[in-house]
């Protein structure tokens, strides 16, 4: 006999005080609650690692969940914001097979070894350009001054973005994530909305001016490419430049930051990297576990899933805990310690299967290279708040601020 998932709202999975800390809370699912259900929310958690991976590939677990978020809105407010579903809906990473197929094909293609390998001289100076702008100072705030400008400077340059631009793309990207970060009110639907129309009628004047002047850059290989693939249409191609641009900085602004207060928050270990930066990568992926960009991700169940006796009910909604899953002492020893000495895992902090992240080896080069530098060049760095401010998103593992005190090593 099927066993009923756990019900109750005694798991805080939504406060500010989660946001701040989630991990003791992820501990107490995997330890007690494998399919956890939230009446409130009416939501599934799901954190174990094998349970997360497992529903990465089921065909039942849909990841077209668009219209399930705005479904609980009322009827005319559904209807008004059709713009906002019908472009969010054709991006790549709320798509299923066979629609996901192709469209996962162009992309990438469009972001290839070959192509991206290319971009690391490139990537190393701009790297070099935002530290010596703030290196004699001997201080800065690490994501103002070098983790967002970064990945938005190398993805607005891959799709033709003029600097003059990217301010405004940056703020069209984070009403975005914090409309992907769980809280749907009306006015934050609205204003999601009037950021994805507006992006994409940017993006439709930047494709227009690709057609008449093509140049070597990611949107012209999309535009090469949709020559072969007849249902990569306009329409998708320009709703997929706005998953691009979110997807390719908003996560690697993240990856960069937490990984840099990971290692400030263990000098020792931070230490170890400065003496070996041929260890930045194997370093990079602990981060990656230990502090995920990514902290949950959302599936529509369409069919009964069997979970461990728990049945997932068709037509509710899952949450992949992969910042839980990460965590999941199947996955490695000590897994609430951070280690870099430790043997990379098959962490699932860019997806898994099919649905791993198609930006996942640019944003690994990008932090790789940020964090390398960053080593090289910043001497006995120190958080000047050690309890940094986290923003409310319970999507995203991001901080507001992170700012730091260093002598300068040139």
């Amino acid at each position: 006999m099927a066993k009923k998932p756990i019900k109750g709202s005694n798991l805080d999975l939504s406060s500010p005080e989660f946001v701040k800390n989630p991990y003791p809370a992820y501990e107490q699912l995997q330890q007690k609650h494998p399919v956890y259900w939230c009446e409130e929310k009416q939501f599934y958690y799901i954190s174990h690692y094998a349970h997360v991976q497992a529903l990465f590939r089921h065909k039942g677990a849909s990841s077209n969940r668009v219209k399930p978020m705005v479904d609980k809105l009322p009827a005319p407010v559904q209807k008004a914001v059709e713009p906002l579903v019908n472009s969010l809906s054709k991006w790549l990473l709320f798509q299923d097979p066979p629609s996901h197929t192709p469209l996962r094909k162009v992309i990438n293609q469009s972001l290839a070894t070959r192509v991206i390998s290319d971009m690391a001289p490139e990537i190393q100076r701009i790297v070099d350009e935002l530290i010596n702008d703030f290196i004699d100072k001997e201080q800065c705030e690490l994501i103002k001054d070098f983790a967002y400008p970064l990945p938005a400077m190398i993805i607005s340059q891959l799709l033709g973005v003029p600097e003059e631009d990217r301010d405004k793309i940056k703020q069209w990207s984070d009403d975005i994530a914090e409309f992907l970060g769980d809280k749907t009110s009306l006015e934050l639907v609205a204003k999601t909305q009037q950021s994805i129309v507006a992006m994409g009628d940017y993006f439709t004047f930047i494709l227009q001016k690709h057609r008449q002047n093509p140049k070597q850059n990611l949107m012209s290989k999309l535009l090469d490419l949709q020559a072969e693939q007849a249902e990569f249409t306009d329409e998708h191609l320009v709703a997929n430049c706005s998953a691009l641009i979110f997807a390719g900085h908003e996560t690697t602004t993240n990856l960069i930051a937490n990984s840099w207060l990971a290692l400030t928050n263990h000098p020792s270990q931070l230490k170890h990297l400065q003496d070996n930066l041929q260890d930045t990568e194997k370093a990079l992926e602990e981060c990656m576990r230990f502090e995920s960009p990514v902290q949950r991700m959302g599936r529509f169940i369409q069919e009964p899933i069997e979970i461990e006796g728990h049945i997932l009910q068709p037509g509710k909604r899952a949450l992949l805990m992969i910042g839980a899953a990460n965590r999941d002492p199947i996955l490695t020893e000590h897994p609430n310690v951070f280690n870099i000495h430790r043997t990379p895992t098959r962490h699932l902090a860019f997806g898994y299967g099919i649905h791993l992240c198609s930006g996942a080896m640019l944003g690994r080069l990008e932090s790789t290279v940020a964090i390398k530098t960053l080593a090289k060049r910043l001497n006995t760095p120190c958080l000047s708040n050690k309890f940094p401010e986290w923003q409310y998103n319970l999507g995203l593992r991001a901080m507001k601020k992170l700012p730091l005190t260093f002598s300068a090593s040139h």
